[in-house]
C-alpha cells in the first residue's frame, strides 16, 4: 500500500483557495497519496503543467459547446497534435482547456484520445468524459464520446473476455482477447460513421475514421481498400489542402505504394511545422523509394523540431514519443548515404542521452539501445576498425550487464582485433566466446535432465541465447581466416556468420575469391540502390581484379549516388586510382540536383539545433533550518543532486531521503553533493530535521512558498499542488537528467551510476 499525505487544514484551505483545476471537483475527503491527483488514477500521469498556445500547429474547424475562446482554441490545438501523434502535448492542451472551462466534456474525450495507447488511462478519461457530459453539450460531441467510449475495454468486458480462460490454455485467452479488439474496432468504426452520417462536412471525423481504417488492420480489423481510404482522405483534402492527414496518408501507403504518398510527403511537414513527427513520416516514403538523401534531410529536420520542443518544454529527449526511432533512422539513412561523420556523431549523441528506468534503457527501445546498435553497424561496415576498439569499454559502449549486447560487441570487437592484426587479442576474445557457448550448452543439458522440455521457456531462451553465440563465433573465425588469407576456411564459415552480401564480398575479395566476392556485391548493388556502400564495394572489387572497364562504368553511377559521402573514409577513400583515371579529380563527388517534388523546405537551422542540449537550471532560494535565506549561488560549484520532497508528513518522500542517505557519501566521492528542498515552512522543516536528520546525512532547505517547486516544474499548474522532482545538476548549472512525477524517484544506485556516466560526457 502506498503511503498518503494527510492533508492539514493549511493544505486544504490552500486548495480551496487556488480556484478551478481539472476536473473540477470536491476537495478530497480522504487520504490523497502526496504528488497524487485528487481526481483518480488516470489524471496521476501524464503532463501536469500548463500548456501554451504553440507556433507551428495546423489550423484546425473543430466547433465545440464551449463559451470560452481560450479553451477552443486549446481543443483544436490538441486536435492538431493528435493529427500529428503529438500525444504529450496534446493532453496538455486538452487538459488546459478544461481548466479554462471545467465542464467541457470534449476536452476528457480529447485527453483520452491522447492515450489510445494506454487503454487504462483512456478509460479513465473518457469515464470523465462521459460524467461531464450535460444538456449543454452537443450532439456532435456526444457522439464522438460515445464512439470512444464504446471503444476502449470496460474493467467488466476485460473480466468477461478472460472468463473460462486457464493458465494452460494460453492461446485461448489470446484468441478470445483479438476477437473482442476486433469487435471494438469494427464497432468503433461504425459509430464514426454515424458521426458523418449526421455531420457530412465534419472533415475531422473523415481523418480520424481514415486513421482508424488503418490503424484497425494491426488489431484485426482487414483494410480490405487502402484506395477507399485514399479516396475519403481526398474529401479532407478538397475542404482543406493543408490539413494534416497527409500524415496519415503516408501511413496508409507507407508499406503497399509509397509512390502514392509523395504529394502528400511534400505537404506533410509544412501543414504542421512545429510537429516533429510530421517532418519525420515523409522520411518514411523516401526511405521505402531509396531516395535517403531526401529522407535524411525529413529526420533531421524532425531531430531539430523535437530538440527545439524539448530544450522548451524542459523535457528528457525519450519522454518524446518516437524521438529514439526518428534519430536511429536518420543515422541509417546516412549510413546509406555515405555521411560517416554525421552518422558517428548522432550514434554516439543517442548513447549520451540520459537513461531512466521507465522509458530509456539497454532493455527498452530508447536512445540508448539504438545508438549502440547504430554506432557498432556504422563502425562496422565501414570497417572502421581501430576506431570500434578504441570505443570498446568506453563511454559510447561502456561494458554492460546485458548478455546479448555483450557478447555481440565483444565478437565485432574481436573481428577488428584479427583485421587490425591484433590476432592475439582477437583469440583471447574468440576463446571467451567459445567458452560461454560451453557454459550455456551445458545448463540447457542440465534443464532437460531435470524435466523440462525443449519448448519450455527456459529452455528456448537458452536456445536462443546459443543460436546468437554461434553466430557470434562464426563471425570472429571468419574474420580470422581473413586474416590468414584462408580462403578455405572463410568460405567454410561465412554463410553460419550471417553477414550482409557487402560485408561478405569484401572479405572473400581479401583472400582473392572475386569471383564470389563481385557476384555478392552486384547483388547488394541490385538490392541497396541508391546506397553507397553497395556500389563502392562493387568498384573497388572490381578495379582489383583488374576489369578496369566496368569499374569505372560503376565509378560514374557511384559519383552522384555518393554526392554527399564523406569520400575520406577507408572504403571511399581506396577509390582514388579510380578517380584518377576517369579524370574526375580530387574530390570527385556530384551531387545530384535537388528533386522538384519535394515542397516547402525551410532552412534546417530555423527549426531547431542539431542536438539536443540540456536546459540551464532557475536560479532558486531557500532558507535553512536555522531561519537563513540560501540561494544556489551561495552553494560550491559543483554538480549536485537536488530532491524535491514534499515534506515530511510525506511518507513516501521519507522513503525517498532514507533510500538515497546511504548512498550519499558515495555521491560526494563522485564529486556530487546531494541536498533536499522541501515544501514545508521553516518550523516544520525543522521539526522533520530532528526527526531525521542524523539518518538523512544531506542538507535540507525549506520552500514553504513554493517558488522553487514552480520554477523547476514540480508542480500541477491544473490542480495546483506539488509533484516530486528529483535532478542532476552539473556544474555549469545544467539539467543534466531529471525525474518529475506523482511519484518520488527510489533508485539511488542507478542514478549515483547514471551521473557519473553523464558527468563524464559532454552533452
Amino acid at each position: 500500500m502506498k503511503p498518503t499525505f494527510l492533508f492539514t487544514a493549511f493544505s486544504i484551505a490552500f486548495v480551496l483557495a487556488t480556484g478551478p483545476r481539472v476536473p473540477a471537483a470536491e476537495t478530497p475527503t480522504t487520504e490523497v497519496a502526496a504528488g497524487h491527483s485528487f481526481h483518480g488514477e488516470a489524471f496521476n500521469e501524464g503532463p501536469r503543467q500548463t500548456a501554451v498556445l504553440m507556433s507551428g500547429m495546423a489550423s484546425i474547424d473543430f466547433p465545440t459547446s464551449t463559451e470560452s475562446e481560450t479553451a477552443q482554441k486549446f481543443i483544436e490545438q490538441g486536435i492538431a497534435q493528435l493529427h500529428g501523434f503529438l500525444y504529450l502535448e496534446a493532453e496538455r492542451s486538452f487538459r488546459q482547456a478544461a481548466k479554462e472551462d471545467p465542464d467541457l466534456a470534449i476536452a476528457y474525450w480529447g485527453m483520452a484520445m491522447a492515450n489510445v495507447n494506454n487503454d487504462k488511462r483512456a478509460r479513465g478519461l473518457i469515464d470523465e468524459a462521459k460524467q461531464r457530459s450535460s444538456e449543454g453539450t452537443s450532439r456532435r460531441e456526444e457522439l464522438y464520446i460515445e464512439a470512444l467510449d464504446r471503444y476502449l475495454p470496460k474493467a467488466s468486458e476485460e473480466k468477461d473476455t478472460a472468463k473460462g480462460d486457464t493458465k494452460n490454455d494460453p492461446a485461448e485467452a489470446k484468441r478470445r482477447e483479438d476477437d473482442e479488439k476486433k469487435r471494438r474496432g469494427e464497432r468503433y468504426i461504425a459509430d464514426m460513421e454515424k458521426i458523418l452520417h449526421e455531420f457530412p462536412d465534419d472533415i475531422e471525423a473523415k481523418a480520424l475514421l481514415a486513421v482508424q481504417l488503418w490503424m484497425g488492420d494491426r488489431k484485426g480489423v482487414k483494410l480490405t481498400s487502402r484506395y477507399a481510404v485514399d479516396a475519403l482522405l481526398s474529401e479532407v483534402f478538397a475542404a482543406n489542402p493543408d490539413h494534416p492527414a497527409h500524415h496519415y496518408r503516408i501511413h496508409l501507403w507507407d508499406s503497399a505504394r509509397p509512390e502514392n504518398a509523395l504529394r502528400s510527403a511534400a505537404k506533410c511537414g509544412p501543414a504542421s511545422p512545429g510537429i516533429a513527427h510530421m517532418w519525420h513520416m515523409p522520411g518514411h516514403i523516401y526511405s521505402k523509394l531509396k531516395r535517403y538523401n531526401d529522407a535524411a534531410w525529413q529526420q533531421e529536420a524532425s531531430a531539430r523540431v523535437d530538440h527545439a520542443h524539448m530544450i522548451q518544454t524542459r523535457l528528457m529527449p525519450d519522454q518524446i514519443h518516437n524521438f529514439a526511432h526518428n534519430n536511429e533512422w536518420l543515422v541509417r539513412n546516412l549510413i546509406h548515404v555515405g555521411r560517416v561523420a554525421d552518422a558517428k556523431d548522432l550514434a554516439r549523441n543517442l548513447v549520451s542521452l540520459p537513461r531512466h528506468p521507465k522509458y530509456n534503457t539497454l532493455s527498452k527501445r530508447g536512445s540508448y539501445k539504438y545508438g549502440r546498435e547504430r554506432l557498432v553497424q556504422l563502425l562496422t561496415r565501414f570497417e572502421l576498425w581501430e576506431e570500434l576498439i578504441e570505443e570498446a569499454g568506453g563511454q559510447h559502449l561502456p561494458p554492460t550487464d546485458d548478455d546479448a549486447t555483450r557478447q555481440s560487441e565483444q565478437s565485432w570487437l574481436a573481428v577488428a582485433q584479427f583485421m587490425t592484426g591484433d590476432s592475439e587479442a582477437g583469440q583471447e576474445n574468440l576463446r571467451e566466446l567459445q567458452r560461454k557457448r560451453l557454459e550455456l550448452q551445458g545448463k540447457r543439458l542440465d534443464l532437460l535432465e531435470s524435466g523440462k522440455t525443449a519448448n519450455s521457456n527456459e529452455v528456448k531462451t537458452l536456445q536462443k541465447d546459443l543460436d546468437a553465440l554461434k553466430v557470434s563465433i562464426a563471425r570472429v573465425a571468419s574474420a580470422a581466416a581473413v586474416a590468414r588469407k584462408d580462403a578455405a576456411g572463410l568460405k567454410k564459415r561465412i554463410k553460419q556468420a550471417k553477414l550482409d552480401d557487402i560485408m561478405q564480398a569484401r572479405w572473400l575479395g581479401r583472400v582473392g575469391e572475386f569471383k564470389q566476392a563481385i557476384e555478392l556485391a552486384e547483388r547488394a548493388v541490385k538490392s541497396g540502390s541508391g546506397e553507397v556502400l553497395p556500389l563502392a564495394t562493387l568498384v573497388d572489387l572490381l578495379w582489383q581484379n583488374k576489369k578496369t572497364d566496368a569499374a569505372k562504368k560503376h565509378f560514374e553511377s557511384l559519383r552522384s549516388v555518393a554526392g554527399h559521402a564523406d569520400i575520406d573514409t577507408p572504403l571511399l577513400a581506396a577509390l582514388a586510382p579510380v578517380a584518377k583515371a576517369v579524370g574526375a579529380g580530387e574530390d570527385w563527388r556530384m551531387p545530384p540536383p535537388p528533386a522538384k517534388d519535394l515542397g516547402e523546405r525551410p532552412p534546417l537551422d530555423s527549426l531547431g539545433p542539431f542536438r539536443w542540449k540540456p536546459y540551464q537550471a532557475e536560479s532558486w532560494t531557500a532558507v535553512t533550518p536555522e531561519g537563513e535565506r540560501i540561494s544556489d549561488a551561495e552553494l560550491p560549484p559543483r554538480p549536485r543532486l537536488v530532491i524535491f520532497y514534499l515534506g515530511f508528513g510525506c511518507l513516501h518522500c521519507v522513503e525517498q531521503l532514507h533510500a538515497f542517505a546511504p548512498h550519499v557519501d558515495a555521491y560526494r566521492k563522485a564529486g556530487i553533493d546531494v541536498i533536499g528542498i522541501s515544501t514545508e515552512s521553516q518550523d516544520d522543516l525543522v521539526t522533520g530535521v530532528k526527526a531525521f536528520d542524523k539518518e538523512l546525512k544531506m542538507p535540507l532547505y525549506a520552500d514553504g512558498q513554493h517558488q522553487a517547486f514552480k520554477s523547476f516544474r514540480c508542480w500541477d499548474d491544473f490542480e495546483d499542488q506539488p509533484l516530486h522532482g528529483t535532478f542532476l545538476i552539473d556544474a555549469k548549472g545544467r539539467v543534466r537528467w531529471q525525474d518529475i512525477s506523482y511519484e518520488p524517484f527510489m533508485d539511488a544506485e542507478f542514478l549515483l551510476e547514471e551521473s557519473q556516466r553523464l558527468l563524464e560526457l559532454e552533452p
